[in-house]
């Protein structure tokens, strides 16, 4: 019968017999095989933090310095579309307040946030493909980082934001409430030419390392992110609100948790712009728009719960009507829509993106996944598909005349507060491959012309500047064609990156957390019972839906085109 070998008697006998014939013995080490294991980027630095003291509990300082990386390529809302971050990494408050003073009691203490004090540490993120990048940052005073949730990653009022950004150009427009940082670019690789507007980066087998990136925490973030909760602008349902059952091919069982707030026609027709614009025409042309109204928060009934603190939401949500740093606050960006020089331009931006078509809700039940994203693919089977955006039109005290006519706020003060928002939806679509966001996209619209919403003008008129759309950034191409059919989520973007999306975590249930139950008192999860927020839910979504039986030529003579459909 033969023995094993005692371990230790094994790796004697290994290293003897490696001292006698070294260089005859042939190591097959797969770590060192670049197809099973290819080299990655690293990158270093230091995050230096200037502000208010930190707060402090149990001994411990709370929060953490988040630095988070994005392909330049698609950085993060309201520059880009990017959904997450590509990696990211927390420097916690004990090591970059080594040396400050904290509180050993049980409740969370705050010094006064005067004066500021300057600290730093270093950080390090990996592993990082080639290609160029952008660092965002931000400290959470309240600890709250969660970055695999929608409803906590994100900074909120009272943190400190910052990034690898030019400094001397923050300063200098330090008085612009619609300012967005410039980011330096940190490359990781070596350059390879393309024909985009950056360049591909490549990593040798030795691997890369950008070092010495100086991130900078300064700006202290002053309102709360733009909470809401999605209502139908003609009915007023909100999405809390299990109605009848409705199917549509983005729901074949009319599961009344999954009925969209709001459904749009592929081949969605407007009026066109009236030539001398009065308060009857552009109400008329404002009401051949689809409409949302975005309220403050969430529904009234689920307020006591989303604010709590012994449950995992704790917004920030200040009462409504709104006071203080309550509320939504809408004020000017600067300039005009792009398809109309005579409409402001309007925060909070507004973005419709569609969701990974998963019609039984079975691998996405909460409504999360983005098509266009690595995760629809595990979802659905599927290669991913191309990202989809729809944009909004937000408008003044519910008017769009009122919005032309002013004033409009221009800084996020008190005068800009509202407790909803009513938001118009373009009938258009902008169409990225994921691969290459900063290449453009192709807008694609049913109709290119329409009839005047003045009825004494005749005949057809053009529905957009095309001249002016081509010379937006984003756009690459225009092309006439119906929407992509499917379920899109709705965002709230503010200058300062803050954004809130619905559908989000709080108002579904994971796979693991079992389903929706429903009573009389709430909703909750079946097999891990916890608070459901409906109006958070699958419900507060677009849906785009087959055009009625007679207008299918539309469709049939303009098919949806193949870069909205794959890649």
């Amino acid at each position: 019968m033969s023995r094993s070998l005692n371990p230790v008697v094994l790796f004697a006998l290994v290293v003897a017999t490696g001292a006698v014939a070294c260089g005859d013995v042939p190591v097959d080490d797969e770590r060192n095989d670049q197809r099973l294991f290819p080299a990655r980027g690293v990158i270093r630095g230091t995050v230096t933090y200037v502000g208010p003291r930190p707060c402090s509990r149990d001994g411990h300082i709370v929060g953490n310095a988040n630095v988070l990386v994005f392909d330049r390529r698609n950085p993060p809302p309201p520059v880009g579309i990017a959904t997450a971050a590509q990696n990211f990494v927390s420097v916690p408050g004990d090591v970059l307040f080594a040396n400050e003073p904290r509180s050993i009691g049980p409740s969370l203490y705050c010094p006064p946030s005067t004066p500021s004090i300057t600290a730093s540490a270093p950080f390090t993120i990996a592993p990082l493909e080639g290609a160029s990048y952008h660092l965002s940052a931000f400290y959470d005073r309240r600890g709250r980082f969660w970055p695999t949730f929608k409803f906590r990653n994100l900074p909120e009022a009272g943190d400190v934001a910052g990034g690898y950004v030019d400094l001397e150009d923050a300063a200098k427009n330090a008085a612009n409430p619609s300012y967005q940082p410039v980011f330096r670019p940190v490359d990781v690789g070596t350059p390879q030419p393309n024909t985009g507007t950056i360049p591909d980066f490549k990593i040798d087998k030795s691997g890369y390392v950008a070092d010495n990136v100086p991130v900078t925490l300064g700006s202290i973030v002053p309102f709360t992110r733009p909470y809401f909760n999605a209502r139908n602008a003609e009915t007023g349902e909100g999405a809390e609100t299990i109605g009848n059952a409705l199917t549509s091919p983005a729901n074949p069982t009319g599961d009344p948790l999954a009925v969209p707030i709001l459904a749009m026609t592929q081949d969605a027709q407007i009026l066109a712009v009236p030539s001398a614009p009065t308060a009857a025409t552009l109400t008329a042309y404002q009401k051949s728009f689809l409409a949302l109204k975005l309220a403050w928060g969430v529904a009234g009934s689920e307020a006591e719960t989303a604010t709590d603190p012994s449950y995992p939401f704790d917004l920030q949500l200040p009462p409504v009507p709104p006071s203080g740093n309550g509320g939504l606050l809408v004020f000017g960006r600067g300039g005009s829509i792009a398809e109309n020089p005579a409409v402001p331009d309007l925060w909070p931006q507004v973005a419709f993106v569609k969701l990974a078509d998963d019609p039984l809700r079975r691998g996405d039940p909460q409504s999360l996944v983005v098509q266009g994203t690595p995760e629809e693919s595990v979802i659905t089977g599927k290669p991913v598909g191309p990202i989809v955006i729809i944009q909004g039109i937000t408008l003044l005290d519910d008017s769009l005349a009122r919005t032309i006519a002013g004033p409009v706020p221009k800084s996020p003060s008190t005068a800009a507060l509202r407790d909803h928002v009513t938001v118009l939806v373009k009938p258009a679509a902008l169409c990225f491959d994921p691969r290459r966001v900063d290449v453009g996209g192709l807008l694609v619209t049913p109709h290119f012309t329409g009839i005047s919403a003045d009825s004494n003008e005749t005949g057809q008129k053009p529905l957009f500047d095309k001249a002016a759309l081509e010379k937006v950034p984003m756009v690459r191409e225009i092309k006439q064609g119906c929407l992509p059919k499917g379920r899109y989520a709705i965002t709230l973007v503010y200058p300062t990156g803050q954004a809130w999306t619905v559908p989000n975590e709080m108002g579904g249930c994971a796979p693991s957390e079992g389903s929706v139950v429903t009573k009389g008192d709430g909703s909750s999860c079946s097999a891990k019972p916890r608070p459901v927020l409906l109006s958070q839910g699958a419900r507060a979504v677009l849906e785009i839906v087959e055009p009625r039986e007679a207008n299918r030529g539309v469709c049939d003579d303009n098919p949806v085109p193949d870069p909205c459909t794959k890649l």
